[in-house]
């Protein structure tokens, strides 16, 4: 007689690693002649060359409010201000429940709380509630990057994942 699995569900593949190309390694090492007329050019976009991207993937304990840090990932290094550009999240909370997401960020002593919409996508096989948001948006920070998910229940656990991208500028 065949057991019956309980059902499992895979949240989305997060790569934690970026694999190169053969191809863009052997054309790299290439050598090539510089133009005779070679000019030196501005930096036409500085911002792309001094772009950062982070993530965190989490578990909501059992609490109505869980901190997650980026502080830790070196954003901003020292003498730099970050520019947060873009915030995607998604918080899986029990079905029923809701979850807000609050960004914190700082200049010098001054905070900055910002309210960031969540936005109910339906119920995964597992009848979890999948909280969804993406926001373009310009934050500015030399000291501070965390956020906190605010639930309406302490009694359950649920899973998060938050990703910022932006760029370093000097200060």
């Amino acid at each position: 007689m065949a057991t019956k699995k309980s059902p499992s569900v895979e949240g989305p593949t997060i790569r934690e690693t970026i694999q190169t190309s053969d191809r863009k390694n052997a054309r790299s090492s290439r050598k090539m002649a510089a133009p005779e007329s070679a000019v030196a050019k501005r930096c036409e976009d500085c911002h792309a060359a001094n772009a950062f991207q982070a993530w965190r993937s989490f578990k909501l304990t059992p609490a109505f409010n869980v901190g997650i840090n980026f502080s830790v990932a070196g954003i901003p290094s020292s003498g730099k201000r970050a520019v947060i550009e873009l915030v995607t999240a998604t918080i899986t909370v029990p079905g029923g429940e809701r979850a807000r997401l609050r960004m914190y960020t700082s200049l010098g002593i001054f905070p900055s709380n910002l309210d960031l919409v969540l936005i109910p996508q339906g119920t995964n096989v597992l009848g979890q509630e999948m909280l969804v948001a993406t926001h373009s948006l310009r934050v500015y920070t030399d000291n501070e990057i965390s956020f906190n998910v605010h639930r309406d229940n302490a009694q359950t656990e649920g899973t998060g994942f938050i990703c910022i991208s932006g760029y370093l500028a000097d200060i």
